[in-house]
């Protein structure tokens, strides 16, 4: 596995996986894009505005306005991750999505990890859970990243048991 799907033996014997999706812009990079972007749209709208064209500027505002908004949901997101923790007793599923914490418990004997191949171009769903409640996993990263953490987490939960 890569450092996006990063297994972590802890002291107690539990393993933890902590996945992540591919965020190579960082915050600094995310607002230095940002600012070029509207340094450059102000001139083109302020040059034609020069020319008479005025009617540009309002659209290189909208487009402004645009990237912003994309920007601070990216932003928002940027900290999104899945965590699995893998445990003699239990299995714990912790889903962090736009500041937001759900966590799932499930008991480790019962828990089944299902990859549910699906048809045409969709992706498959990774589903860790027990008794009909599954919580989906690893959603922000590659097929194959998917497929071989399934595989890791369906060995540890039969090492377990």
């Amino acid at each position: 596995m890569d450092t996006r799907c990063t297994p972590e033996k802890d002291t107690s014997e539990d393993l933890r996986v902590v996945i992540r999706p591919n965020r190579s812009l960082s915050l600094r990079g995310m607002i230095l894009v940002f600012t070029a972007m509207n340094v450059f749209a102000i001139a083109v709208g302020i040059g034609f505005t020069l020319v008479g064209a005025w009617v540009v500027l309002p659209f290189a505002g909208l487009e402004m306005a645009v990237v912003g908004v994309v920007g601070y949901r990216l932003f928002r997101h940027a900290d999104d991750h899945d965590v699995v923790v893998i445990s003699n007793e239990r299995v714990t599923v912790i889903r962090r999505r736009g500041g937001r914490e759900r966590q799932e418990n499930y008991q480790q004997y019962w828990a089944k990890v299902v990859l549910e191949q699906r048809t045409g171009w969709y992706p498959s769903q990774l589903k860790v859970g027990s008794h009909g409640s599954y919580v989906v996993i690893a959603a922000d990263v590659s097929e194959e990243e998917r497929q071989t953490l399934a595989k890791s987490l369906s060995q540890a939960l039969q090492r377990n048991n």
